[in-house]
């Protein structure tokens, strides 16, 4: 995947290796952070692997990107392993979307894009419109699932779909979100929500890592720092 193939023109500013072993659980995060000033563009790409023995969830490429003035675009494409069940899933949402004609951009765009490799966004939608899986927070995505196989080509495809929809949100003209109610969301209770999840899949995965986690993938990162440093340059100290 090639962010510019996207019209993203950003530079790479941060690696993340984030790994530990809790038990007999073993979990290694690879994260890229890149940034563009004159836009406020920030994009973190995430390849992550949560396995003990033969059970695995493997995240192959996560996707977090922010730009003020519009939604965040989250995805997570999972292939995951717990004794023979065999699972490809994909989520895609819009969080904190405030405008309709974004949200209407959006779900006709990808409307049109899965039909072409027949799937139903109307279908895959209700669950994440809802607010059944995200309470509290205005949201527009679908999430799909495939039971009984890995179908990485897939995610790939579909990943590729959404950033193109992505793309025309972002040519739209803006509207201001509260993307720190998505990432406070997600930093709190959809950590509690996971770390009891893995527990339930069998996982050792400590609560304290799951936060540490999402705040490194959701957290204000480079705008935490850019405003320290403009704090630091007109302070008298």
């Amino acid at each position: 995947m090639q962010l510019e193939d996207y019209g993203f023109k950003v530079k790479e500013i941060g690696a993340y290796n984030y790994n530990y072993k809790y038990g007999e659980t073993t979990v290694t995060h690879h994260m890229k952070e890149y940034f563009q000033e004159e836009d406020k563009t920030r994009i973190v790409i995430l390849e992550k692997e949560t396995r003990k023995g033969d059970n695995y969830i493997r995240l192959p490429r996560t996707l977090w990107i922010t730009r003020d003035g519009y939604p965040p675009l989250s995805t997570d494409g999972a292939l995951q392993k717990i004794g023979d069940s065999l699972l490809t899933l994909y989520f895609a949402g819009l969080p904190t979307v405030q405008s309709k004609e974004h949200i209407r951009i959006f779900d006709d765009s990808m409307r049109e894009q899965l039909k072409e490799i027949g799937l139903d966004y109307d279908q895959l939608s209700p669950m994440i419109k809802s607010g059944k899986m995200f309470k509290g927070c205005t949201i527009t995505g679908f999430i799909f699932t495939k039971k009984g196989v890995h179908d990485m080509a897939l995610i790939e495809t579909i990943q590729d779909k959404v950033l193109k929809s992505y793309t025309k949100v972002l040519s739209a003209p803006p509207c201001p979100c509260p993307v720190e109610q998505w990432s406070n969301m997600i930093m709190g209770p959809q950590a509690d929500f996971e770390y009891h999840l893995f527990k339930e899949w069998g996982f050792d995965v400590p609560l304290s890592a799951q936060k540490a986690f999402f705040t490194m993938l959701v957290g204000q990162g480079h705008a935490i720092l850019t405003q320290m440093k403009n704090w630091k340059n007109s302070s008298p100290l």
